[in-house]
């Protein structure tokens, strides 16, 4: 007996919610704003959840593809513009060397580097543990591409280390 297609979108959405607020938050950096995000996609899922379809991509894959989207409509809700006159000094210097930075600081610090495009290939890679191969599936290019792609987004984010470090 098939269950029903709630049933099913409830069980699919326990095995992925973890993996999708993931990818948002590290991307997005503010966690009240990627809650929002993710409820958002996951309303936007259940009630397109008839045209999912299993063979051509995992239901975690699908539901992160419309997160993505919805963190964009986010951002250009909420894009406001600020003159850089009216910065206060000292905003825009450096850190002292008595900063402390934790683990997600320097993650964000690190994510922040990258562009945008490089920022998505790496979270698909090491947060939602996608192989080259299925990454390059889902954005249509080649999975050596991919590798370099990779590859010179963390060698950004190494020189990056080096240069936080150094401070």
């Amino acid at each position: 007996m098939q269950p029903s297609p709630e049933r099913e979108f409830e069980r699919l959405y326990r095995e992925s919610y973890d993996f999708v607020y993931n990818y948002v938050r590290c991307r997005m950096r503010d966690d009240d704003a990627a809650e929002d995000v993710v409820a958002e996609a996951y309303m936007k899922a259940a009630r397109s959840f008839s045209k999912y379809d299993p063979a051509r991509a995992k239901f975690t894959t699908w539901v992160a593809a419309i997160a993505h989207n919805c963190m964009h409509d986010h951002w250009r809700r909420t894009r406001q513009t600020t003159c850089i006159d009216d910065v206060p000094e000292g905003v825009l210097s450096q850190p002292d060397d008595s900063t402390v930075v934790d683990d997600r600081d320097l993650a964000d610090r690190l994510l922040g580097v990258l562009d945008d495009a490089e920022r998505d290939l790496v979270l698909r890679k090491y947060l939602l543990g996608y192989r080259n191969v299925d990454i390059a599936k889902e954005l249509g290019m080649n999975a050596s591409t991919v590798a370099t792609r990779l590859s010179n987004a963390l060698a950004k984010m190494r020189s990056a280390a080096v240069a936080l470090e150094a401070q």
